[in-house]
């Protein structure tokens, strides 16, 4: 009898990012990915004397969790045991949620499958425990976190598996590897903003569920090779984009990128955090977190399923926050930016293929929600300061719709402010960004009466909108705006966002 079991650890945030320090969360991460490991899983079934074999034991990893198939019940019991055993002594803090289900023959594959997921959503549901366990007063406390460490660990994986441990830090040649913040490249007197980037794959989800429509009457050894192509092909190639990404940076360091940054003793200004399957989280220094973002989305984009055959598509959120912020709550803001990124999406239309970012500076406020956040946005007239998120790429009938929030004119606008093509003192751009909470009309005012109206002229009709010069030489001269109503029917400001981050943003061009 064929029986399946589920393995998944839940509360992955909480447990990575309860500690402000970059080396916790690395290994945080690290362990998560290690407990999920068939090389673990092989190390505590042979401790434990139960059989394991990867090519005859393992179904697929992916999506956030393993699938296994086991010949029996009680191997299954057994296993489970061992494994639940092991990272409890392992790993302190980390819950691991097993289920196991026999196999079903009268469902396809797919649907047995479907019926494994929901049965360890229930379990997970009623947890038979809602604390965890506290110290016993013996162990070494963890400063950073408080957490206990664990007083015996089992042995490592393999001696080979933790010699190429930094193979996968994918640090480019020439560069260390940071292990604190202040190593990313934050100076005490110009920048202390750090960046945390969340990524996330478009429609995963949906994918899955039509490679189980379209191979529903396959064999179930069919079917179980489909779905460990299709899950390492997405592991894979989103670790390619990630480290594609770390290379196009460092060539951009080269050519200038690393003067404007403080890198101290070559530490590169990117750490991976999380890159497991199409969830991706990295810290960066705060003034290239936009740009390392647009990057691996660019890389990306390349590439496509080697089972699906389709290319993919993410969102991204980066939250630029200072070092001393509550890591969590940073990671938090991330997601809920990479989330409204893709709810910003799906505005133009059901199914439509896009890539968007959405970031924020934090200023020291805690919030609960976007909307929460972006109150702070609204005009005293009611428009939105905002033009955020922004699209990185689109199908052409979406660019129709939106040609205006888009990332290239957003960062052809930036570049401008930057390069100083507008002779305007920092302080006057400043000035105006708070006359453009104002509403239009005060803000219309100051610009004409500060002689901005190059800003508006040139930024609309230059950057945002293809310059006309049917006016020229007809004395009407070029019309310049300040907000300007995008297609969801809600009038923005052009230049906020440009002016809010010029001082915490380097482009990065190769």
């Amino acid at each position: 009898m064929r029986y399946l079991m589920i393995l998944e650890v839940s509360q992955k945030q909480a447990y990575i990012f309860s500690s402000n320090k970059l080396k916790d969360n690395i290994r945080c991460s690290e362990n998560i990915c290690q407990v999920t490991d068939p090389q673990y899983f092989a190390l505590i079934a042979k401790k434990a004397g139960v059989a394991f074999l990867e090519e005859a034991n393992l179904v697929y990893s992916g999506g956030g969790h393993t699938v296994l198939e086991f010949d029996g019940e009680e191997q299954a019991k057994k296993f489970a045991y061992a494994v639940s055993k092991a990272a409890k002594q392992d790993f302190p803090g980390l819950e691991l949620f097993i289920k196991t289900e026999k196999y079903n023959d009268e469902f396809t594959p797919g649907k047995n499958l479907e019926e494994l997921a929901k049965a360890l959503e229930t379990k997970k549901s009623f947890r038979e425990a809602s604390f965890v366990q506290g110290s016993f007063g013996v162990e070494k406390i963890e400063s950073s976190s408080r957490k206990a460490k664990p007083l015996v660990q089992s042995e490592k994986v393999s001696d080979d598996q933790d010699k190429d441990k930094h193979k996968h830090e994918y640090v480019p040649a020439g560069y260390q590897m940071p292990t604190k913040f202040e190593e990313l490249g934050n100076s005490k007197h110009r920048s202390s903003f750090i960046a945390v980037v969340h990524i996330d794959g478009n429609a995963m989800g949906k994918r899955v569920e039509d490679l189980r429509k379209k191979y529903e009457n396959e064999s179930w050894e069919s079917y179980k090779a489909i779905l460990k192509c299709f899950s390492e092909s997405i592991d894979q190639q989103f670790k390619a984009s990630y480290q594609e990404m770390t290379e196009r940076i460092a060539k951009s360091l080269e050519h200038g990128a690393a003067e404007k940054l403080d890198l101290k003793k070559n530490y590169f200004p990117v750490r991976k955090i999380i890159l497991a399957g199409d969830d991706v989280c990295f810290v960066a220094e705060g003034r290239i977190g936009l740009e390392a973002a647009r990057i691996f989305i660019e890389q990306l984009l390349q590439k496509s399923n080697a089972k699906a055959h389709e290319n993919y598509t993410a969102c991204a959120g980066v939250a630029i926050v200072h070092q001393k912020y509550p890591f969590y709550k940073a990671y938090e803001l991330a997601e809920m930016l990479c989330s409204n990124a893709k709810k910003s999406i799906a505005e133009y239309g059901q199914e439509v293929k896009a890539c968007a970012i959405d970031w924020h500076i934090e200023f020291g406020e805690l919030t609960d929600s976007i909307e929460e956040l972006r109150k702070n946005y609204r005009t005293a007239d009611e428009n939105f300061l905002e033009l955020r998120p922004y699209l990185l790429w689109a199908e052409p009938d979406v660019l129709k719709k939106e040609p205006i929030r888009r990332y290239e004119n957003f960062k052809n606008f930036l570049k401008q402010i930057q390069q100083e093509k507008f002779s305007y003192a920092r302080g006057k751009l400043k000035e105006f960004r708070e006359a453009l909470k104002e509403g239009e009309v005060n803000s219309e005012y100051y610009r004409k009466s500060n002689l901005l109206n190059e800003l508006a002229v040139t930024g609309y009709e230059g950057v945002y909108k293809e310059l006309d010069t049917s006016k020229l030489f007809t004395g009407k001269g070029l019309e310049g705006m300040t907000f300007i109503e995008t297609s969801d029917g809600r009038k923005r400001s052009l230049f906020f966002d440009g002016i809010e981050i010029v001082d915490t943003f380097v482009p990065l061009n190769e």
